[in-house]
């Protein structure tokens, strides 16, 4: 069976190397490939697919990329296999995206070779974590920040944190997410009283060297 697959990345070369594996494997036809959430969204309405590969991040867009955008699939697509590009080891974002649905994750810092075989897995229902992701994620420990002083991170939570990351403001991340500047403000206060962080330069030190 010839699997419909649609990719969605913001870097050209990670498109490229994702179609090439996909076609020279043979487990399936690239119908699609976006560069934004809302061309991925809009791609989805109009292609029919069998799994959808996806990175977490995509900024440049005029709708929510991250948590907010594989909820937003999960809700409108919840038949779909969803498999995940990620170069983190977050914890935090892992957990959210399993929880949400999503059932692959392969780390695109790696080989690309194991893509076919994460595609046929996630379509016949199964999950897939790529080798060297799980070995990063269990390298962590239980001592990771994104835990904070005992109380993990909310998953609105944790995506203000990486949209702040990236440079937004707090209005900015309320005007993207449809929110009020006061929910974003207090969201952020409550992730950093958690990870137990008493200014935004030590919350920014922590967004440098995290990968939120």
């Amino acid at each position: 069976m010839t699997l419909r697959i649609i990719i969605a990345d913001d870097h050209p070369v990670v498109r490229i190397g994702a179609r090439s594996v996909i076609h020279g494997s043979g487990v399936g036809e690239v119908v699609a490939e976006a560069a934004t959430a809302q061309d991925l969204l809009a791609y989805l309405s109009t292609h029919p697919c069998d799994v959808l590969v996806t990175d977490y991040s995509m900024p440049d867009s005029t709708v929510p990329d991250g948590f907010a955008m594989i909820s937003m699939i999960r809700r409108r697509y919840p038949l779909l296999p969803v498999l995940m590009l990620s170069v983190s080891s977050n914890l935090a974002i892992l957990r959210m995206v399993r929880d949400a649905g999503v059932l692959g994750l392969v780390d695109k810092g790696s080989s690309m070779d194991e893509l076919p075989v994460a595609i046929r897995t996630v379509h016949r229902g199964l999950p897939y974590v790529s080798l060297s992701l799980k070995e990063r994620v269990e390298a962590a420990g239980s001592s990771a920040i994104v835990e904070g002083e005992g109380r993990p991170l909310s998953p609105r939570e944790v995506e203000v944190l990486r949209l702040l990351g990236k440079g937004m403001t707090v209005k900015d991340i309320a005007t993207l997410l449809h929110r009020s500047a006061s929910t974003i403000s207090r969201q952020k206060g409550d992730a950093m009283l958690k990870l137990g962080l008493n200014s935004d330069a030590q919350l920014f030190d922590y967004l440098r060297n995290g990968q939120l």
